[in-house]
């Protein structure tokens, strides 16, 4: 079996279940060197539902299937996040810790808005996703015949599915469509650096389009 890449969504140390993430005030070998960042890492969960009160809260399905409360305390309380965080959505949060809250069971607290990303997918579909990035890449055959030469080149757009000939990509195109966007946001993870934590990653400024939910 090939190891998988520590870029893939579904390596579990990269991306932790919320067990596994290091705990707020934990010096954790695993992530940290001293006071700093060894490492990069993402937690990935399902929106299971919303509420706001005070701020913008959160019941989020780690990959586990292990519920926890995840709570905004960025500037604006959660209100640029509120019409993302649709049932099914996922949420992906840079650097989450595991946060011990004075009335309820312990959770992930959000406090930089540039370390959260919403994603209008399922968290099943990116997985998917994502482990199909890394298959295509090493099989490099054309989408649609299935031919493997030096001639396939990849889609423009989410730089994945493998194309022999225009007529081809063509002919893809109808089925390629729907998972073309999915494609392309998790190419974000996918090129990214996890493994040297010098400088932290944070996620674009503009805000991921509403599309549905890709159930594929």
């Amino acid at each position: 079996m090939v190891p998988l890449s520590t870029s893939d969504l579904n390596n579990p140390v990269t991306f932790p279940t919320f067990l596994n993430l290091p705990a707020e005030y934990e010096i954790n070998d695993a992530y940290f060197s001293s006071t700093k960042p060894r490492k990069h890492w993402c937690f990935l969960g399902r929106v299971i539902s919303s509420n706001v009160m005070v701020r913008l809260s959160l019941e989020v399905e780690d990959k586990k299937g292990h519920r926890i409360l995840v709570a905004f305390h960025t500037d604006d309380r959660g209100a640029s996040f509120q019409a993302q965080c649709t049932p099914g959505s996922t949420i992906a949060v840079l650097y989450a810790t595991q946060h011990i809250f004075a009335f309820s069971p312990p959770g992930v607290r959000l406090e930089e808005s540039a370390y959260i990303r919403v994603f209008p997918y399922t968290l099943e579909a990116m997985l998917r996703t994502s482990k199909a990035i890394f298959e295509r890449d090493r099989a490099a055959r054309c989408e649609v015949c299935g031919r493997a030469d030096a001639n396939v080149k990849k889609c423009a757009r989410c730089k994945t599915a493998w194309y022999c000939s225009k007529m081809c990509q063509t002919n893809g195109w109808v089925a390629h469509k729907d998972e073309c966007n999915v494609f392309r946001d998790v190419q974000w993870f996918v090129t990214r650096n996890w493994e040297t934590g010098v400088h932290a990653h944070a996620f674009p400024v503009e805000r991921v389009h509403r599309r549905a939910l890709a159930q594929h």
